[in-house]
């Protein structure tokens, strides 16, 4: 894996005008970037504010009108390597995990049990109720309780996406679903009340009762979410554009970021619809770099509209005007697709989480957020190859670590949730030439290129059904030759053998690869290929 040591550069894709061949655009005779180096020192940035007023003025109603009144071109991802994959930074990271290892995540098991709990204040913020505590270990969580009425939702849900996102490559904070009884608590005596404005009070025992009484019991225990807080300085959430100002690590826009782009699809899939600058975070950490988070997952899964009962969530945002339009002009008329019959089960802990209804292409969440906003069909899929590689037993996993007491509900769940997959991939990959794992090599003194189509690998179609064509080009432009083949074996894994290949600058060449299927081929891309210290290898990918 290179590492490098400098920022990362947008690779533009430019127009073919309709024309065969390839462009302008050149590749670096270099390793793909694997690793950004954005944890460098710094000093403590200005702190980003996630207020209401953020997301309720700035982020819903300012940034959307003057975009409307904006002729704005589309700008490509900008943290994307020569390959179009996001290199490891402090904001992602490319990790593979065993089912095993996503069960347990990315903490340590929740709060130490060998000594009670010292109740220290009250969470502060949000919606959800809560009381912080210190462990035995003096590490410091937040008790998160599910809304009366709706026991075993919020915390399930919570940890079950946090799993799925923690797994997918992005930070987390460290939770796990707790039980625990009365006698497990006891008062620190310097807890304290703080209200939204900051102001304390001692916390009294009456206090610590009452916001257990909030939340459920069921035979002396109580069930919880705790969530470790992150360590280093809390320096607000994430800009939905722009950096972050005296941050010279952060060079990249946010709403040009493939990693936050991406995520649309991720959080289409477990419709993370309370999608906000204020459930994201960012810290200042002990190494003098800032560290980005993705945080707050209990209305997912269905959960929001389960406690809210409001049924358009997922499926538009909370002001849209395109909606009040169309039911203005069919005169109330129209069914929206959230208003359709759903059969969802009512079980423990279960959430209005569907398959039938749920279209990849129109997910939205309750506010606008710009990077998921724009994201592109080159963002998708990327984020759709990544989420593919969870299997069955992944998702399981992620299941069990919420902790439902209803075996249906985590059997539900898992079906749906792999449904919705299913679906995410065939939206992906339809719009794009799904190909994958590119391999150059010489064959005697001709040129083979492999590679894997996406579609076939997850069964969207049979190899007998698809072709590909390639056309090969010099540095210059040149065309050199050309070969059809189709696709080969069951592996969805494919090689054409046998073409030329440049010999000026290091060899360079370029294959133009196209994909044909029985209904419909999606555009071409270009795969460069260039001589390096062990022979021919890609260098670069131009998707169209």
């Amino acid at each position: 894996m290179k590492r490098c040591l400098i920022a990362l550069v947008a690779i533009l894709a430019s127009c073919s005008s309709g024309l065969h061949g390839p462009t302008q655009l050149r590749f670096k005779n270099a390793d793909p970037v694997m690793l950004v180096n954005d944890r460098t020192p710094v000093d403590p940035p200005k702190k980003f504010d996630t207020g209401l007023v953020e997301y309720y003025v700035n982020e819903d109603l300012r940034g959307p009108t003057r975009r409307l009144l904006t002729v704005e071109d589309h700008r490509v991802a900008a943290n994307a390597n020569s390959l179009g994959e996001v290199p490891d930074s402090a904001w992602f990271t490319n990790r593979t995990v065993t089912p095993d290892e996503l069960r347990k995540g990315p903490g340590g098991g929740g709060p130490d049990r060998s000594a009670p709990w010292r109740v220290v204040g009250v969470k502060a913020g949000g919606a959800a109720i809560g009381i912080t505590i210190k462990d035995a270990k003096d590490d410091r969580y937040v008790l998160k309780f599910d809304e009366r009425g709706h026991p075993e939702t919020e915390s399930a849900a919570d940890v079950i996406v946090q799993r799925l996102t923690w797994g997918l490559g992005y930070n987390v904070p460290d939770n796990q679903v707790v039980t625990f009884k009365r006698d497990q608590l006891v008062l620190d005596p310097k807890a304290e009340v703080k209200g939204r404005a900051g102001a304390g009070r001692p916390m009294t025992e009456a206090d610590l009762e009452k916001y257990l009484g909030m939340g459920e019991s069921q035979n002396g225990e109580f069930r919880a979410l705790a969530s470790k807080f992150i360590s280093g300085k809390i320096v607000g959430g994430v800009e939905p554009e722009g950096v972050r100002k005296g941050d010279a690590n952060d060079r990249v826009p946010h709403e040009l970021r493939r990693d936050l782009r991406g995520q649309r699809l991720l959080w289409a899939w477990v419709n993370h619809l309370d999608l906000k600058s204020q459930n994201t975070l960012s810290t200042y950490t002990d190494e003098k770099f800032v560290q980005w988070y993705a945080l707050d997952f209990g209305e997912s899964l269905g959960v929001g509209t389960r406690t809210t009962d409001v049924q358009r969530l997922g499926y538009r945002t909370t002001y849209s005007i395109s909606d009040t339009l169309l039911n203005f002009l069919s005169l109330g008329m129209r069914v929206a697709p959230y208003e359709r019959e759903m059969s969802i089960p009512a079980m423990r802990g279960l959430g209005k989480f569907e398959s039938k209804v749920f279209d990849p292409a129109t997910w939205v969440s309750s506010h606008n957020w710009r990077p998921t906003d724009i994201a592109d069909r080159f963002d998708e899929l990327w984020a759709a190859e990544r989420l593919m590689r969870l299997t069955r037993a992944h998702v399981e996993a992620a299941v069990a670590a919420g902790a439902y007491t209803d075996p249906r509900t985590s059997a539900y769940l898992v079906t749906t949730l792999l449904e919705r997959q299913r679906k995410i991939g065939h939206y992906a990959f339809s719009r794009v030439a799904p190909l994958a794992q590119f391999e150059a090599r010489e064959a005697g003194r001709a040129l083979e290129v492999c590679f894997s189509d996406l579609w076939l690998l997850y069964a969207y179609g049979a190899p007998a059904a698809t072709s590909y064509r390639a056309q090969v080009f010099d540095h210059g432009g040149a065309r050199l030759g050309a070969a059809s083949i189709p696709a080969q074996g069951t592996d969805a894994r494919s090689c054409i053998a046998g073409l030329p290949h440049g010999e000026a600058n290091d060899g360079y060449t370029i294959v133009e690869l196209a994909v044909h299927r029985q209904h419909g081929s999606p555009p071409p891309l270009y795969v460069h290929i260039a001589r390096g210290p062990k022979g021919l290898r890609v260098i670069g990918l131009d998707r169209r």
